[in-house]
């Protein structure tokens, strides 16, 4: 079985004294911890340079998007996470990478709009980049999206398209190793349309439609690490909620100098 989710953090001292010194040189005045400055060096993989401008990009975007990037408010966070939208597999592919379920036929939008869900998003991000093994070798992303429909599609207005793809490319520190999208309805082709300029051609060819084949996603992410669900080896994905897992006290709250 592959190894088994860890929130521990490794510091890097020297690096993160370098890192410190870059950052004054870019006026970058606020007080953030060792571990924080390590999840952007580790995105980066040491390159400081690099992982200076990730740090940039993350701080417009709380500036810019502070109801989404910043104030976050476990209760808010809590309903989303408690619809089930939001699973992660307890156990991690043999490349180190992370397991994150975005389950979207559970959206309902009587409960949560879309900017609700990408707040949880960078709740949930947030919470995952605490995890070193995460920082260093990112997650892989499934996507299910049975029953998705037009009012769903209204929710993505040109802002939150570019918010999203911001996000996941160039503002996070964390690395997103791969898409799969699940199910996907011919009204999915819409919303590709209007994503398709904000990607990059790395997140394009990470990105893989398998309509309702298991067979081809096992091609990517081993079965033995996916729920029941997906014809994979564990329980029902209703027993991975993140409900529970990121309110536990070990993982660490490394972003609230952002708050």
């Amino acid at each position: 079985m592959n190894k088994k989710i860890s929130s521990q953090t490794h510091i890097n001292k020297e690096l993160v004294a370098k890192f410190r010194l870059l950052i004054k040189e870019f006026n970058i005045n606020l007080s953030m911890s060792d571990e924080l400055l390590m999840c952007f060096i580790n995105a980066r993989k040491n390159d400081l340079s690099r992982a200076v401008k990730l740090l940039n990009n993350y701080l417009r975007m709380t500036k810019n998007y502070p109801q989404i990037y910043t104030d976050m408010r476990p209760a808010r966070v809590k309903n989303v996470l408690d619809m089930g939208i939001f699973l992660s597999s307890p156990y991690r592919e043999k490349n180190g990478s992370r397991i994150l379920i975005l389950n979207l036929r559970k959206w309902d939008l009587r409960s949560c709009s879309l900017e609700d869900i990408m707040y949880a998003v960078v709740f949930c991000f947030q919470r995952m980049v605490s995890e070193t093994e995460t920082q260093t070798n990112g997650i892989v992303a499934i996507i299910d999206v049975k029953d998705f429909a037009l009012q769903h599609l209204r929710q993505f207005t040109p802002p939150l398209i570019k918010v999203i793809a911001e996000t996941v490319q160039n503002v996070f520190p964390i690395r997103l190793k791969g898409i799969h999208v699940l199910h996907e309805p011919r009204i999915l082709k819409i919303l590709l349309t209007l994503f398709w300029p904000f990607l990059s051609n790395k997140i394009r060819n990470r990105l893989f439609f398998h309509g309702d084949s298991y067979a081809t996603m096992h091609q990517h992410i081993d079965p033995a690490c996916l729920p029941s669900n997906y014809n994979g080896c564990l329980k029902n994905m209703e027993t991975m909620h993140f409900s529970n897992v990121f309110f536990e006290e070990n993982y660490s709250k490394i972003f609230d100098c952002f708050n």
